[in-house]
C-alpha cells in the first residue's frame, strides 16, 4: 500500500470518528461561553473564599496531613478544624493543578471551569443513554448548563463544592441506568465528601429512581459509600459538638429568611451580584429559568396530544420531582422545614433550584422523541440553542475583575479578610471567644487532637505541639481505607 492510499484511509478514519462524535464536539463547543470570561489574568469577585481554602488544603497535603483536618490560618490565625467538617473533594483537582505548576488563582478558575464542562458532558451522556437521541442529549446538556442558577453558583456566589456536585448528579443516575455498583458506590461517596448538603437534597430523587428501576443492589451501594466516607462522616457526627455550628443556622443563615416567591421562581429575568435577603428583594437571580420549566411543560402537553404519556414514565417522574423541589423553595412548605429539623442546615431553601434544574433539563430531552419530523427537530433544536445562548449567556460574566496575582489575597488586609471569613462556623467552643485581632502566632485554638500542651481557656501555646487524629478519626480512616481496598479488589464483582 503506497503512502497516498494510507493517508486517504487515515483521513476517512478520522472523518468517521469526527462524524461519530459530532454531537459531543458540538456540546463541548457550546460550553465555552460559560467560562470564556475566566481566561484573562486575574480572578473575578465572588462571595465565598475558596482561594484561601485551597491554600489551606495545599498546606495539609504538603505536610502529609491526609485526610485534611486542620486549617492553621483560619480563625484569624488561631486555626480551625475547617476540613474536619467541610467537604474537601472539590479542592483535589485544584490542588493537582497547583502541584502541576499553576498558581492558586488559576487553580481555582480551573476547578470552576471543570465544574461547568464536566457537568455538561455528564448530562450529555445521561440524556443520550436515557432518551437514545443525540439531539436530546445536547438539549438536556444546554438546559442544565445555561440555567441562571448555574451562573449564580459560579459567577456570583462562587460556590465551588455545590458547583462540583452538578457533575455528580447525572453521573450517579447514569450508574443506576447501567446498574454499575462499583461506580455508583464510588460516585455517591464522592458526592458526600464534596457537598453533603447536595447529597441530602439529591437523595429523595435517587432513592425513587433506584426503586423505579428495581435495582435494589443500589442500597448496597449506599452502605459501601457510607463506609468509604467514614473518615469524614464519623468526625462530623461525633465531633460537631466541639464547634460552634449554631452560627450556621441562625441569624442570616436561618432558612426562614430565604424562601423565594412564585414570580422569582418562574419569571425573574433580573440579574445582580448581591445577596439573598428577607422577602423578594434579593440581589441575585433565584429563578429556575424560563426555558428550563417551559420546555418540559410544553413537552408534557405534546405527550398528551400524541397519547404517549404512558410510555414516558421517566419523564413524568422527573417532572413531578422538579416541581416538588421548586415547592420546597417557597414559604408554603415552611412547616416541612420546621418538622424535619435537619433541613435547617441547608440554610437557603433556594438551593433546591439546583436539583430542580437537573430534573427539568433531563426531562426536556424527551421532546425530540415526540417530534419525529427531521425539519422540525432541526428547527426546534436551533431555536432552543439560540435562546439558551442569547438569553442567559450574559449571566456568565464577572461583576468585578481583579487583575492580580496570588499575593494580593495572601498578604495584608485582604489576607486578614480571607482568614476572617466564616470565622464563627467552625470555631472551637472550648472557652476562647472569637477574636477581633489576628493571632501573633504565640497561641492557637485547642481542639481534640492537639497534643504536647494543656489547653487554657481554649488556647494552647503554638510551640512543641502536634495535631493527631482522635480515636474516632482513626476509626474513620481505617474503615475508609479498608473499604477502598475492598471495592478495588472486588471491582469485577461489583460491575
Amino acid at each position: 500500500m503506497n503512502l497516498k492510499k494510507l493517508l486517504n484511509l487515515q483521513k476517512i478514519f478520522m472523518l468517521k470518528k469526527l462524524n461519530k462524535y459530532k454531537f459531543l464536539i458540538l456540546t463541548i463547543f457550546l460550553i465555552i461561553p460559560t467560562f470564556w470570561n475566566m481566561v484573562p489574568k486575574g480572578i473575578y469577585s465572588m462571595q465565598d473564599f475558596h482561594l484561601f481554602r485551597l491554600f489551606e488544603f495545599d498546606k495539609c497535603i504538603k505536610s502529609f496531613q491526609i485526610p485534611c483536618r486542620w486549617a492553621p490560618d483560619a480563625g484569624l490565625g488561631f486555626g480551625e478544624p475547617l476540613f474536619n467538617f467541610y467537604g474537601q473533594f472539590s479542592y483535589v483537582f485544584g490542588e493537582m493543578f497547583h502541584l502541576a505548576g499553576g498558581n492558586f488563582i488559576n487553580s481555582i478558575k480551573f476547578s470552576f471551569i471543570l465544574s461547568l464542562v464536566g457537568s455538561a458532558i455528564a448530562m450529555y451522556f445521561l440524556a443520550k443513554s436515557l432518551w437514545k437521541n443525540e439531539y436530546s442529549a445536547i438539549l438536556s446538556s444546554l438546559l442544565y448548563l445555561y440555567a441562571p442558577y448555574r451562573a449564580v453558583d459560579v459567577w456570583v456566589r462562587g460556590a465551588l463544592p455545590e458547583s462540583f456536585s452538578f457533575i455528580l448528579f447525572p453521573l450517579i443516575i447514569l450508574t443506576v441506568e447501567k446498574k454499575n455498583l462499583f461506580f455508583f458506590s464510588l460516585l455517591t461517596f464522592i458526592l458526600v465528601i464534596t457537598h453533603n448538603l447536595s447529597f441530602v437534597m439529591f437523595l429523595p430523587l435517587l432513592l425513587i429512581w433506584i426503586i423505579y428501576r428495581k435495582w435494589f443492589k443500589g442500597f448496597i451501594g449506599f452502605v459501601i459509600a457510607g463506609l468509604l466516607s467514614a473518615f469524614y462522616t464519623l468526625p462530623v457526627i461525633f465531633e460537631s459538638k466541639f464547634v460552634n455550628l449554631g452560627s450556621t443556622t441562625t441569624g442570616y443563615f436561618d432558612f426562614r429568611a430565604h424562601f423565594i416567591t412564585i414570580k422569582q421562581i418562574f419569571l425573574d429575568l433580573s440579574w445582580g451580584y448581591g445577596g439573598s435577603t428577607w422577602g423578594s428583594g434579593d440581589g441575585l437571580n433565584l429563578s429556575v429559568g424560563l426555558a428550563q420549566w417551559i420546555i418540559p411543560v410544553v413537552t408534557l402537553v405534546l405527550l398528551f396530544v400524541a397519547k404517549k404519556i404512558k410510555g414516558n414514565k421517566e419523564f413524568l417522574l422527573l417532572l413531578v420531582f422538579g416541581f416538588i423541589y421548586l415547592l420546597l423553595t417557597h414559604n408554603k412548605t415552611a412547616f416541612m422545614w420546621e418538622a424535619l429539623t435537619f433541613m435547617k442546615y441547608i440554610q437557603f431553601p433556594w438551593r433546591f433550584l439546583g436539583i430542580a434544574v437537573f430534573c427539568f433539563a433531563l426531562a426536556s430531552g424527551v421532546l425530540f422523541n415526540v417530534i419525529k419530523n427531521k425539519f422540525f427537530i432541526g428547527l426546534v433544536f436551533i431555536l432552543l440553542t439560540v435562546y439558551s445562548l442569547l438569553f442567559t449567556v450574559n449571566y456568565f460574566r464577572p461583576d468585578i475583575w481583579y487583575p492580580v496575582s496570588d499575593n494580593y489575597f495572601l498578604e495584608g488586609s485582604e489576607w486578614d479578610r480571607q482568614r476572617t471569613a466564616s470565622i464563627g462556623d467552625f470555631w472551637p467552643n472550648f472557652g476562647h471567644k472569637i477574636p477581633d485581632t489576628p493571632s501573633d502566632g504565640t497561641y492557637i485554638n485547642y481542639f481534640p487532637g492537639w497534643v504536647g500542651a494543656d489547653p487554657k481557656d481554649g488556647l494552647i501555646p503554638s510551640g512543641n505541639v502536634e495535631f493527631k487524629d482522635t480515636p474516632i478519626r482513626k476509626l474513620g480512616n481505617i474503615v475508609s481505607l479498608i473499604s477502598l481496598l475492598g471495592i478495588i479488589i472486588w471491582k469485577k464483582k461489583l460491575t
